[in-house]
């Protein structure tokens, strides 16, 4: 059977077959690549634009508040005295407003710079009024510095040991001197849910272990009652993030060499999930790259839709193929085997010796010129057969 020209015609509309089942697959499997290449592109521009939209709000806001505690008296007193009880006491209960309607979590007094000193590297902390026990250490930071140079409203991020915070910082005067320095700021975790409030999308912030303290990472957290993550990662710390599913905030690369229009990763499937993952770089005051921000999209509906219709495709060309085939098959089997074998069952009449069975040329097509070739044929071999039996005198079956 395998020898059959029908045979081989099924078996070449089965690989056929094969062979466009695969060319589909590749292709829903290119569509979907590309679709969630253009989704992860997506959330990075709208988690990047929400993430700006949020620092600039928010240091906006910032601005605003200090620019009236600047000029309060009893703030400018308190500052003046460099007393962190006298501040504490002025700062209290205006922090705790702060932090239930706005989101502050840092308020810091900073006494000025020595007199004459030009270009200093930070200052010394009078009062923090969210651990106020933390207090007259000095403090080497680049927001510091900046603000003690420049004498003017410095905002910015700003990666210390324990975390990312946006500050906005602020000289207190008088007379043309400076008597303190008042700070502003709010940690990243907000901007996070913020962000994910607009963008649908869930978030982490990663950072370079190198720029951060493991004791006091470890110290912070334990105060906190959340798990020590220092280890989870080799180089990278998860500072914040808003899912459960740190696992997948995992980025291998360096932080340094992000373009600043983020870069997509892979597709990842996590039980009947499809996520797609992306990632940006985020800059502090100075324009540093300091940290990544993750992106994490649930794309399920759209890869459930895509293999759905790659199977409906699949299907039908299966279908199609199918009745085309049949078709093929039926059509071959009556325009070339039917004639054929009609062609064959005559010759074996003929060489059984029925000399009078002749080839009607069935259609006009090249089955029919080679029904008529034959049919020649048939008629000389049948000549032949005959001038051979008159010259030998018998009769073809042996006798006389």
């Amino acid at each position: 059977m395998i020898r059959t020209i029908r045979f081989k015609m099924i078996a070449l509309i089965t690989v056929s077959f094969v062979v466009a089942a695969l060319g589909l697959g590749w292709y829903f499997n290119r569509l979907f690549a590309t679709s969630a290449a253009r989704l992860t592109r997506e959330s990075i521009r709208e988690a990047s634009a929400a993430f700006a939209d949020v620092e600039r709000s928010s240091a906006e806001l910032m601005s605003s508040m200090l620019a009236a505690l600047s000029a309060n008296p009893e703030v400018r007193a308190a500052l003046a005295s460099r007393d962190p009880a006298r501040a504490m006491v002025t700062s209290q209960a205006l922090y705790r407003d702060y932090r239930a309607r706005f989101g502050i979590t840092h308020w810091n007094w900073w006494e000025p710079e020595a007199a004459g000193e030009m270009a200093p590297k930070g200052l010394r902390n009078i009062l923090r009024v969210g651990t106020p026990d933390m207090h007259g250490d000095f403090v080497e930071r680049v927001t510091l510095a900046r603000v003690a140079r420049e004498r003017q409203l410095v905002s910015g991020l700003d990666l210390g040991f324990t975390g990312l915070v946006l500050r906005s910082l602020v000289p207190v005067e008088d007379g043309g001197r400076p008597i303190g320095y008042l700070e502003l700021g709010k940690e990243i975790g907000s901007f996070l849910k913020d962000v994910k409030r607009t963008s649908g999308n869930e978030l982490g912030l990663l950072v370079d272990k190198a720029h951060m303290d493991e004791k006091k990472w470890t110290t912070q957290r334990a105060a906190a009652g959340l798990k020590n993550n220092w280890n989870d990662l080799p180089d990278k710390l998860l500072v914040q993030n808003t899912t459960d599913e740190s696992d997948l905030l995992r980025f291998d690369g360096k932080i340094d060499d992000l373009p600043d229009e983020g870069q997509p990763l892979e597709v990842v499937h996590k039980g009947t999930r499809a996520l797609v993952r992306g990632v940006f770089p985020i800059r502090d005051v100075s324009g540093v790259k300091i940290g990544a921000v993750f992106v994490l999209r649930d794309i399920t509906a759209a890869y459930e839709e895509t293999r759905s219709s790659q199977v409906q495709a699949i299907l039908g060309v299966a279908i199609l193929m199918a009745l085309l085939g049949a078709v093929l098959v039926a059509v071959f089997h009556i325009l070339v085997v039917r004639r054929l074998r009609s062609m064959i069952n005559v010759a074996t009449r003929v060489v059984g010796g029925d000399f009078d069975r002749q080839i009607v040329p069935s259609a006009n097509d090249e089955i029919g010129e080679f029904e008529t070739l034959f049919e020649q044929f048939r008629m000389l071999f049948v000549e032949l057969i005959g001038h051979t039996q008159r010259a030998t005198g018998t009769d073809g079956k042996g006798g006389r």
